[in-house]
Formats: C-alpha cells, sequence, structure tokens
C-alpha cells in the first residue's frame, strides 16, 4: 500500500506539471497572437471592423503573460507541496477559465465570418467596405515604407513628387543608395526634392506596416484590397482560429488545474503540512 502512495504521489506531480506546460502554450499562443495583430498594421485594418481590438489585443497580452506566469505559480506550488500556493493557483485558474471561454466565443465568431467572407464575393457585407477603407489605408503606408527603403529612385519621385519635371527627375534616377543617400547627399543642392524626402521621414513611422506588404506579397496595384482580398481574410481567418485554439487549451487546462489541485491538496500526502 506504502508503495501505491509513494507511486501516486508521483504521478499527480507529473500530471500536474505536465498540466501546466500544456496550460503554458495556450497562453504562449494567445501572445503570440496579441502580439502580431498589435505590433503590425493589422490591428488598424480589423478595427474597421471590430472597434475594441486595440485595448482587446493589449489586454489579451497582459492576460496571456498571467496564464504562463499561473502555470509556472502552479509547477512550484506542486513540487514544493505548497498548500497556499495550490490554492491560490485554483483560484487563478477558475478566473482564467471564464475569461478565456469570453475570448474562444469571439475567436471562434470572428473566424466563422472571415473565413464564410472567402466564398462570397466582395463586398460579402457593408462591414466589409469598412475594413476595405482601412486596408488601403495601412496599404498605403506599407507601400510608402518599401519604396522609401526597398525601392528605387524613380518609384519615390512618382509616389512623393508626383508634379516633378521629368526632366528633373531624370538626373536622379542614376543615384545609388536609394532614397536615403538621394536626402544626404543631394537635397541640399535640389531644393524640389523635399516633398520626397519628408514623404520618407513620416513613412518611417509605419515601419510596423510593412508586415502588410510581406503578407500579401504585391507592392504595386490600384485596388489592394480586392487585389489581396483572399490572403487578407485568409490570414485573419486563421489567427482568429489560433486565438481559439489557444482559448480551449487554456480553458482545458484550467478544468484539469482545478480538479487536480482540489485533489492534491486533499490528498494524505499532504496532511503532514500545516492545513490552510
Amino acid at each position: 500500500m506504502g508503495c501505491l502512495d509513494y507511486l501516486a504521489k508521483y504521478v499527480s506531480l507529473l500530471l500536474l506539471i505536465s498540466i501546466n506546460v500544456f496550460l503554458a502554450l495556450g497562453g504562449s499562443l494567445i501572445l503570440y497572437v496579441a502580439v502580431f495583430v498589435r505590433q503590425t498594421g493589422w490591428v488598424k485594418v480589423i478595427q474597421a471592423y471590430w472597434s475594441p481590438i486595440n485595448g482587446i489585443t493589449t489586454a489579451l497580452i497582459c492576460v496571456a503573460g498571467v496564464v504562463m506566469g499561473m502555470a509556472v505559480l502552479g509547477t512550484v506550488a506542486a513540487l514544493c507541496r505548497w498548500r497556499a500556493g495550490l490554492y491560490y493557483y485554483s483560484i487563478f485558474a477558475l478566473l482564467a477559465m471564464v475569461l478565456f471561454i469570453l475570448v474562444g466565443v469571439c475567436g471562434v465568431v470572428l473566424w466563422s465570418k472571415f473565413s464564410g467572407w472567402e466564398d462570397d464575393t466582395y463586398p460579402a457585407s457593408r462591414r466589409e467596405t469598412d475594413i476595405k477603407a482601412g486596408f488601403d489605408e495601412v496599404y498605403c503606408y506599407a507601400q510608402g515604407v518599401y519604396i522609401c527603403n526597398k525601392g528605387s529612385i524613380s518609384d519615390a519621385l512618382r509616389m512623393f513628387a508626383p508634379a516633378l519635371n521629368l526632366t528633373v527627375s531624370a538626373q536622379f534616377e542614376n543615384v545609388t543608395g536609394g532614397v536615403n543617400a538621394l536626402c544626404n547627399d543631394v537635397l541640399n543642392d535640389h531644393a524640389e526634392l523635399v516633398d520626397v524626402c519628408n514623404g520618407c521621414e513620416k513613412a518611417r513611422k509605419f515601419q510596423h506596416f510593412s508586415s502588410v506588404l510581406d503578407a500579401t506579397n504585391i507592392t504595386t496595384g490600384t485596388a489592394p484590397y480586392t487585389e489581396c482580398r483572399n490572403v487578407f481574410l485568409g490570414l485573419v481567418s486563421n489567427y482568429f482560429l489560433y486565438l481559439a485554439i489557444g482559448s480551449l487549451i487554456v480553458i482545458v487546462g484550467s478544468v484539469t488545474v482545478v480538479i487536480m489541485s482540489r485533489y492534491l491538496r486533499r490528498h494524505d500526502m499532504y496532511d503532514v503540512y500545516e492545513a490552510f
């Protein structure tokens, strides 16, 4: 009987630690999705459909960090046979479960909405026209960043100084080093380049929007959203699916944690410790 108790002790500890790893995995997946959306131009696009997305992603980053910290707390409490720690851990897990039920439902609803639009012609709904406006604006910023950093000088001149005389523009097309070299070396002698340099200076503020071009893989076009629609909808629906999956992992982990913590606190192996 003693051997069985000894075995049950370590199996229970191993199981709870495994659950904590599972819980941390769900938290890290949610953290990844929230950081990606928050730190790129996508949050501005999705905001046209769901206005609270900016604040919600920030909150999710914090909550995901708490979930990962909670997993560490649970591991320490299990290894150290800390009954009070297991008690607090189970309370945190219960609160996390309730919160991520809501997050998971939102993730599934948004995933269903965006993936459903892929099968319909544009516009699938009135709200999609709002998203198009936000996407085209972000795409414009991203295209400016691309042209200033990787594009040719002639492209930059056409974007930021379209009224510039063609003869004047031809003088700068062979300048090496791109727009940065043009502004650093030639600007003082050619005041007509002020618009180009000012435009690229402003474009640097939108550097994080470059992920829009990376995802859509096009750098030209007069109707960006309609050309990138399927890529965009597929990308966004996938990330909301990841959010729903991460939430499900946290929910399952939280339920299991509550059950296991209650079991371990009441198990005979903790009877030698002072009751909390």
